[in-house]
């Protein structure tokens, strides 16, 4: 839809506006110089009323903020996670802490007796996320390198049992414990994935591990979310891996267990197919009768070929500008689903400081990635949690989401993934003026965020970059 603007607000007297920031202009040119080159827009961004949908705080993480590696020069993140927005944090991949395999080592120990359990290092992460004013996001399960699911039914028993236990330490205070109120439960990780359900064990025998804990947990905490299973991105991207998924859900539905929320995960450069996985699960889950089941996406970022390639473009997708606007894209699509509850980004810190193409919001010095700051971009826009109608061509590369707060003040959101920079012209559907523009941008090098103001509608978002706009 065009907008209409008078003469007055798309007038740029004075001002050059290049990458989001305004430059006076010397307007006494002599002349021989050229007069300055005013941006035209390319695409009319038009913000409309509510929709009575609400911007939800998608903002969890995977380990930390404890530092991770095994480098004592590695960082300390609790003050870096508060920066940025962080609220949750999910309990997995710390590698040995909180691994069911660390905690209750011996699946043929008798679970009622504390003597069969190790909370030692567990205890020392779990301190670390609740006294920095985190949220824990309790996995159940082990890390990549830990994995042992039980190897009959006894053990499976077994370990039912101590998950019991786990939660009793964690929420209630037993042996010495936590009297923590956290909300979710999630059963494993990646069943699916051969790492961590390995062989000869069969997805049966997950499903009813699955099964047997969610209804022992809930009958014990009813307040408690319990959900699963973590599923690799094949459970909606391939053949096998989507039957694996209505597997598992005709097992849950079948077997009477509660599903309060379906977990998965992504690692993709694609927007679309975040949006497109989120279709297939909601779905299938409608299908087979969970219709009030949630959805959790626990790990997601971009896609690369190894965790610690160091070409140039593995380097721009994992610590620049380009995968801070492609990750944004993907954090607008999960807002366009009503049905995503719990986002936890995988991950929080990098181990090594010589991998700097590893999952990490942060490099293991503490430092920040692009994608760190844009991070904090998204904090700042899910506190304006009324979202607003936005309206451009369908063409546009841009990915926009709208807010408003309790004060009637606004925030756009836009990511430019793409290769082009585009220049929007920001109007009002009610035709009502554009005021003064405080302008947060991510782009190019900078792996922190670059602040300015715009007087006027007309802005340029640079190629594979990330602008919130905060307008009274």
């Amino acid at each position: 839809m065009k907008s209409c603007f008078s003469a007055a607000l798309i007038a740029l007297v004075g001002l050059a506006v290049s990458a989001g920031c305004i430059v006076p202009v010397d307007q006494t040119q002599r002349p021989e110089e050229p007069a300055a080159v005013i941006p035209q827009a390319d695409i009319n961004l038009t913000i409309g009323p509510a929709t009575g949908a609400v911007i939800r705080p998608l903002l969890g993480v995977n380990i930390g903020p404890i530092p991770a590696g095994n480098d004592p020069a590695n960082a300390d993140l609790t003050a870096a996670y508060r920066g940025i927005g962080v609220n949750l944090i999910r309990t997995h991949d710390y590698y040995n802490a909180l691994d069911m395999s660390v905690m209750y080592p011996d699946m043929t120990a008798d679970p009622l007796l504390v003597q069969s359990y190790d909370f030692s290092r567990s205890d020392q992460v779990w301190r670390s996320i609740t006294s920095g004013g985190f949220e824990p996001y309790l996995r159940l399960g082990d890390s990549y390198n830990n994995s042992r699911p039980p190897a009959n039914a006894t053990e499976r028993s077994n370990w039912v049992k101590a998950s019991l236990e786990v939660l009793r330490h964690y929420r209630t205070g037993r042996w010495n414990g936590f009297n923590t109120p956290f909300r979710y439960v999630e059963i494993w990780n990646e069943p699916d994935n051969a790492q961590f359900w390995p062989r000869p064990h069969t997805p049966v025998e997950y499903f009813q591990l699955y099964c047997d804990t969610a209804r022992a947990i809930k009958s014990e905490f009813p307040d408690l979310k319990m959900g699963g299973p973590g599923v690799t991105p094949a459970g909606a991207l391939t053949p096998q891996g989507k039957k694996w998924t209505q597997d598992f859900l005709a097992f849950v539905r079948q077997s009477y267990a509660p599903l309060d929320f379906f977990s998965w995960h992504m690692y993709s450069n694609s927007p679309q197919q975040y949006a497109e996985a989120a279709a297939f699960y909601r779905s299938s889950l409608d299908a087979k009768g969970f219709t009030q089941t949630t959805k959790h996406i626990t790990e997601w970022n971009t896609e690369i070929k190894r965790s610690q390639d160091s070409s140039a473009d593995s380097i721009a997708l994992r610590t620049g500008a380009r995968g801070a606007a492609i990750l944004t894209a993907c954090w607008i699509e999960l807002q366009n689903q009503s049905d995503m509850d719990v986002s936890t980004f995988y991950r929080g810190p990098d181990p090594d400081i010589k991998a700097p193409t590893f999952y990490g919001l942060f490099y293991a010095d503490g430092r920040p990635k692009s994608i760190a700051s844009a991070f904090s971009l998204w904090s700042k826009m899910s506190g304006y949690s009324t979202r607003l109608d936005t309206e451009m061509p369908q063409s546009s590369p841009l990915y926009v989401l709208a807010g408003r707060n309790g004060a009637g003040q606004m925030a756009v959101l836009i990511a430019n993934p793409g290769s082009q920079p585009i220049t929007p012209l920001i109007g009002f559907s009610d035709g009502r003026q554009v005021g003064q523009i405080s302008l947060y941008t991510v782009s190019g090098s900078n792996q922190v965020v670059q602040a300015g103001t715009l007087s006027s509608p007309l802005l340029e978002i640079g190629a594979e970059s990330v602008q919130l706009l905060v307008i009274d």
